[in-house]
């Protein structure tokens, strides 16, 4: 699948299916579509704006056929049809309401590309306003990484959602999408960028520069190239408890299981192999709970380590 396929089916997705009730967290389910739990002293909720299905021709694109059909019958995986959330999360700590990315939008008005129009359908605003959290009392917004599933509800309309926060980017992702280093990524890529990040120059925004760097008390952002250049995972510690957003440095438990197993969506298949297992290790070795952005709704779990294998062991 090309990226100009995979938006073109991702903004004609809405949020379906209920996935269940996670069982093994202190959870809350307001609705299937919505998680809560907490992390010490945070308050954290999952959102699901969007789901969309991808192909696994377009996941495991290096992976020897036969061992692929033997991991697709091992995760009952229909190859033509992988489930993928689209996510968001909410940390409400002390005074702060912090949303990490924003999913891919909302818009009365189609967009309009090439002659043909694409409506944004993404729910998170809906979701938001449903488990009372109004978009004006959001005072922080970190955006992971410039696709349009991450960047299309940083406005509506023109309109910016969350007009009383301070965006958070890394200096690299925001180089890269502002510079001709992308003039070969997907022109509809671009436009998003062009839509929804290049304003926020006139906003509250605040520029990540170090590998690493606590954002915000207990949250810090963690250097996570590969898929783009400037991507980064989101560790929030509270009290003993962490959890690591992991953004898309995986997009199936399967990467986790074959580390060089590469993605068609993926900038730099060796910087996203080193990050993977680097992200892996910080997993350990801060007891972290991971979240991860593709997996199945609402992508929590840990990583078990056997020598030099890993695991998904799935918390849902």
């Amino acid at each position: 699948m090309k990226k100009r396929d995979f938006l073109k089916n991702c903004l004609l997705t809405t949020a379906p299916l209920a996935i269940g009730v996670l069982n093994k967290l202190p959870l809350e389910m307001l609705n299937s579509d919505i998680h809560k739990l907490t992390i010490g002293n945070a308050n954290c909720t999952i959102y699901k704006d969007l789901l969309f299905n991808y192909k696994a021709t377009d996941y495991f694109i290096n992976a020897e056929p036969n061992e692929l059909e033997s991991y697709l019958t091992k995760y009952n995986i229909n190859p033509d049809q992988i489930n993928s959330p689209f996510i968001a999360m909410l940390i409400e700590l002390d005074d702060r309401k912090i949303l990490i990315d924003t999913g891919s939008g909302y818009s009365n008005t189609p967009i309009s590309f090439r002659g043909r129009t694409f409506p944004l359908k993404g729910q998170l605003l809906s979701l938001l306003s449903q488990s009372e959290v109004d978009n004006e009392s959001i005072t922080d917004v970190i955006i992971t990484h410039f696709h349009p599933d991450h960047i299309g509800g940083i406005y509506s309309d023109g309109k910016l959602n969350y007009p009383n926060a301070k965006f958070h980017v890394h200096q690299k992702e925001w180089d890269y999408w502002n510079t001709n280093k992308s003039i070969n990524e997907n022109p509809l890529f671009q436009l998003f960028v062009e839509k929804n990040i290049k304003p926020l120059s006139n906003e509250n925004l605040s520029f990540v520069k170090q590998d690493e760097y606590e954002i915000i008390p207990g949250i810090t952002s963690i250097i996570a190239s590969g898929h783009t250049p400037g991507q980064i995972a989101i560790l929030i510690k509270s009290g003993d408890e962490s959890i690591l957003y992991t953004s898309d440095s995986f997009l199936h438990p399967i990467h986790i299981e074959k580390l060089n197993w590469r993605t068609n969506y993926d900038n730099d298949h060796k910087k996203a192999r080193s990050t993977r297992e680097k992200l892996l290790n910080i997993s350990i070795t801060e007891n972290a709970l991971i979240n991860s952005f593709h997996f199945d709704f609402p992508g929590l779990g840990i990583a078990e380590q056997n020598e030099s294998n890993w695991k998904w062991i799935s918390k849902a």
